[in-house]
């Protein structure tokens, strides 16, 4: 009797110290997520008329994806004015988020048919192929499913001198910069990626402030930027 009252107890224990987490996590989540979605806005509206039109969003076309769909965008221009404001996008982050996936993982599929041993692919293969990184680091499925590859890919410091295409295009995957901080700090001390995309510099700085005045929610970052259950590619 006692083991069992001791077994419930400790099951009880488990249980509200996992909801505890949760309710932390939720509006952590949500913090970073608006930070993210203000922070995209900005650097993309151009003109500084808190609008975003179609030619704005082209800029960060993978970023944007979404709404450069017609009809995505159409659904998300509530007043029907051709211009999307930030409560219209931020509307849509749910949605966009799993469409932002979708599109990753049907890419790699593309990717897995040119390059039959992409999923066994080694450090040298890729080396080899520059502009194959290229999509890779743009695509946040494949990031997260082969973190020590491609550490060991954007830590090369001689290999990224060389092919700068593949930092330009990990560092406009901003949803990856964002779900990973530390990472993303490192890479920011890198001033030739700096040089590369002067448009970041903004985004690149607020960022760092972000990651400094909320150190304790690093490991929440990426539960903010990954829809559960999207399994393998």
């Amino acid at each position: 009797m006692k083991l069992l009252k001791g077994i419930t107890l400790s099951l009880l224990a488990l249980l509200l110290s996992t909801l505890t987490v949760f309710a932390q996590t939720d509006p952590m989540c949500e913090e970073i997520t608006t930070w993210f979605q203000e922070e995209r806005f900005l650097i993309t509206d151009q003109n500084d008329d808190a609008l975003l039109s179609r030619a704005e969003m082209e800029r960060f076309e993978n970023e944007f994806s979404y709404f450069l769909e017609s009809r995505h965008f159409v659904i998300a221009d509530r007043n029907q004015d051709g211009l999307l404001s930030f409560n219209e996008i931020h509307a849509k982050k749910n949605a966009e988020k799993v469409y932002r996936f979708r599109q990753d993982r049907r890419k790699l599929r593309e990717l897995s048919r040119v390059h039959p041993t992409l999923a066994q692919a080694s450090n040298k293969y890729l080396k080899q192929r520059p502009q194959l990184v290229v999509s890779l680091f743009s695509n946040l499925i494949w990031l997260r499913e082969n973190p020590e590859l491609a550490e060991k890919l954007y830590k090369d410091r001689r290999w990224t001198g060389t092919n700068p295409e593949v930092l330009v295009a990990l560092h406009r995957n901003l949803r990856w910069m964002a779900a990973n901080p530390s990472e993303a700090e490192a890479l920011y001390k890198n001033r030739n990626a700096t040089r590369r995309l002067p448009e970041l510099l903004g985004w690149r700085a607020d960022h760092k402030a972000f990651i400094n005045q909320h150190p304790q929610i690093q490991r929440f970052y990426e539960q903010g930027f990954i829809p559960g259950g999207i399994g393998r590619f």
